[in-house]
Formats: C-alpha cells, structure tokens, sequence
C-alpha cells in the first residue's frame, strides 16, 4: 500500500509493503534535509524532516505510477522506519 500525505506543495509518501514494515520515500530537496515539515496523517499533523519531504507534483507522479504499473521506483529510495 502506499499512502501520500501532503499540506500545501510539500509532500511525504510512505510505502507499507506488509503490517510490519513501513518506508519512506527519500526526499528530493524540496527542503533543506535538516528542515522540519508537518503534514497531516489522520486526524493529526506528523512531522517529517527535508530529507523524507517531496513536492507534491513529484509525489503525486510516484503515486500515480505505482497505480498504473505497480513500480515504486529504485530500492535505495526507500527508508524503512
């Protein structure tokens, strides 16, 4: 499954490949990797660092991509939390 939570034009996806493993997509610079950044997740606002935040255009192409062809991109992009 993988999920996009997004607040403005800052974006963070997670990939859950079973119930006990989750990643993050690596960010692309949007922000300075030290930057914090809070986007909603649930009914709350979570609070990701510039390494694990997108653009939201970018996110949302990772995301239509796993839809239509079930690719979540290059391994090394991924952080297991």
């Amino acid at each position: 499954m993988l999920s996009l939570a997004f607040r403005g034009d800052q974006a963070v996806v997670h990939l859950m490949s079973s119930p006990e493993q989750m990643f993050l997509l690596a960010g692309d610079g949007t922000v300075p990797w030290s930057a914090e950044v809070e986007v909603p997740i649930m009914d709350d606002l979570a609070v990701f660092t510039g390494g694990f935040v997108l653009d939201t255009d970018r996110a949302w192409k990772q995301v239509h991509t796993f839809i239509r062809i079930r690719d979540v991109g290059p391994p090394g992009a991924w952080h297991e939390l």
